[in-house]
């Protein structure tokens, strides 16, 4: 066997090895939310289901965002469907306001002060929830307040894409009163 034959060899013992012990890479599907890589159910935890209080507003999310895969349409107000800030811009809207163009979330708290709308420590029914958490942040909106749990409404909470209804502490939100 000639050097060069034994160098091809040994090239590609070490590729076949390398990749037999290297985990094997993942790419993203194409519709795949940019912050998925962590929830924020991970990240905050959460609790148990709520109740449905006599105030949920219920997935009412327009089914051509909703039945569409995560990602795939950006709507009215420009976001992503099936992601937190598409539901609640949609039910902003819903109330005669918008949010449209306020970006992930984590920036709501900021666009909303600077857009003229209170952001406080006080959820009340109807508010936003908003919080900076992770690389995105969250927001969803308040059902009802019990001392220090809120339940709350919202796309994404999990990474799915999905609907949700479920308890959140009050001190680990920020709340926006757009038409609270």
């Amino acid at each position: 066997m000639s050097r060069k034959t034994t160098r091809g060899l040994i090239a590609a013992a070490a590729l076949a090895v390398g990749l037999a012990t290297a985990p094997a890479a993942t790419a993203a599907p194409a519709t795949a939310a940019p912050h998925a890589a962590q929830s924020m159910a991970a990240l905050l935890g959460t609790s148990t289901p709520a109740a449905a209080p006599a105030t949920t507003i219920g997935d009412i999310y327009p089914a051509k965002w909703r039945n569409a895969p995560q990602d795939s349409i950006v709507d009215d107000w420009n976001m992503y469907n099936r992601e937190c800030v598409s539901w609640n811009a949609y039910n902003i809207a819903r109330h005669g306001k918008s949010a449209a163009n306020y970006g992930n979330a984590k920036y709501w708290d900021d666009n909303a002060r600077q857009n003229g709308f209170r952001v406080d420590n006080n959820p009340t029914v109807g508010s936003t929830a908003q919080t900076d958490a992770g690389q995105y942040g969250h927001v969803a909106i308040v059902d009802s307040v019990n001392g220090n749990t809120v339940t709350v409404e919202d796309y994404n909470w999990d990474g799915t894409g999905h609907y949700l209804q479920h308890n959140i502490n009050k001190n680990d939100f920020r709340y926006i009163h757009f038409y609270s």
